[in-house]
């Protein structure tokens, strides 16, 4: 469990904060009827992930939701011990429903070089373009594939200081799993490298002023964090939304001529 340079817990706004480790994500997201989660990090997370919501006066049995932005191990490792503890309504993309039930292999948990063991059945399968109030915020889900063929954009409101500001997430930036090599291991299409770069092309103009990394990576977090009680929120800043973007399409590029 890696949880270097973050502290416990990473207040974003009055209603969203940063749980998870360095390398894998965990969201907590207050809502009217209890807690959202998005993404639930590592297995071997799970004690860390309850400390931290405890940190925050929360219990785990106020966990009624788990959105889910694509179906790697890091990002739903603990959905099924938390659904076992609290019985959260889950939500993943369709095309990743497969993952969770632990069918197609595709968890990236070989190539971690562990076994999976939480296998859960989605509640809500959800599709491009759907809309959905959960817990008294709006999501908007935009299929974002590439780095799985499900992954998922999401966009939903928070608030901070009464003002209610637009979050984002790019559902999957990450570009190994689309190596040709590993598409060829798992019969994945090659069509993916060329997905992945239309998924970033769809959602580079999203107004987003809470950019929240998919990795942590992603978002400028650590350079945030770092002006924290230097004047306003450095998280109210979505700058760091089209830089990244911009940034991982270019990257993108280069990596499929040699990978």
């Amino acid at each position: 469990m890696d949880t270097t340079r973050v502290p416990n817990p990473v207040r974003y706004t009055e209603d969203l904060y940063y749980i998870g480790t360095r390398k894998s994500p965990c969201w907590l997201l207050r809502g009217t009827d209890g807690l959202i989660l998005i993404d639930t990090a590592m297995p071997e997370d799970l004690p860390l992930l309850l400390s931290r919501m405890e940190e925050l006066g929360h219990r785990v049995e106020e966990v009624r939701h788990i959105v889910h932005s694509h179906g790697h191990i890091d990002h739903i490792g603990c959905t099924a011990a938390l659904v076992a503890l609290c019985g959260a309504t889950t939500y993943i993309s369709a095309a990743d429903a497969d993952t969770a039930r632990g069918k197609n292999g595709l968890q990236w948990t070989n190539e971690y070089q562990i076994p999976f063991t939480g296998a859960f059945e989605p509640d809500v399968l959800l599709s491009d373009g759907d809309e959905l109030d959960i817990g008294g915020h709006h999501f908007r889900f935009v299929a974002s594939p590439g780095h799985t063929a499900g992954t998922l954009s999401l966009f939903f409101d928070v608030t901070d200081g009464g003002v209610r500001y637009r979050a984002g997430m790019f559902g999957g930036g990450g570009l190994a799993s689309m190596a040709l090599a590993y598409l060829d291991r798992y019969s994945l299409p090659h069509t993916l490298r060329e997905d992945f770069i239309k998924s970033i092309d769809r959602v580079l103009d999203e107004d987003v002023t809470v950019h929240v990394g998919n990795h942590l990576g992603d978002n400028g977090h650590f350079d945030k964090l770092a002006r924290v009680g230097e004047g306003p929120n450095p998280f109210l800043d979505g700058s760091t939304w089209r830089e990244f973007l911009i940034r991982r399409r270019k990257e993108a590029i280069e990596y499929f001529k040699t990978n």
